[in-house]
């Protein structure tokens, strides 16, 4: 399933990771990021995360200097989309909540919004400060 979506996800990463050839370790691990945080899975988007920055590490031409494609991934790691907050579900369901899947809307409405503005501003100062 995770290599299916992967798939579908290369023109998006190709968009957002420019410099990132598709069928690199790096992007793999990305895709798993993504998928698992737009389900809402933090707790398996971190390690897939964490590898994919260690695999960009490895490409990078400065070594110890964040590059344009890690900073993108520290923006959209943490604006992280999500489709299905369980999390926050789960927590509100704990403390008492009868509509614990209420917050829905105002949870897209305002991961789209950080992502965008996340997107926005990191391609807008990529290679700015070379």
């Amino acid at each position: 399933l995770v290599e299916q979506l992967s798939g579908k996800m290369r023109p998006i990463l190709k968009f957002l990771f420019p410099d990132l050839p598709t069928d690199c370790e790096a992007a793999r691990q990305i895709s798993v990021n993504f998928i698992a945080n737009i389900l809402g899975l933090g707790w398996a988007a971190t390690p897939a995360g964490l590898k994919a920055m260690k695999e960009l590490e490895k490409t990078s031409q400065r070594k110890g200097v964040a590059s344009d494609e890690m900073a993108m991934l520290v923006v959209l790691n943490t604006a992280s989309l999500q489709l299905i907050p369980t999390t926050t579900a789960a927590l509100r369901l704990a403390n008492g909540s009868t509509a614990p899947m209420e917050i829905l809307p105002a949870v897209w409405l305002a991961s789209s919004v950080s992502i965008l503005a996340g997107i926005l501003t990191a391609k807008f100062l990529s290679g700015r400060f070379r």
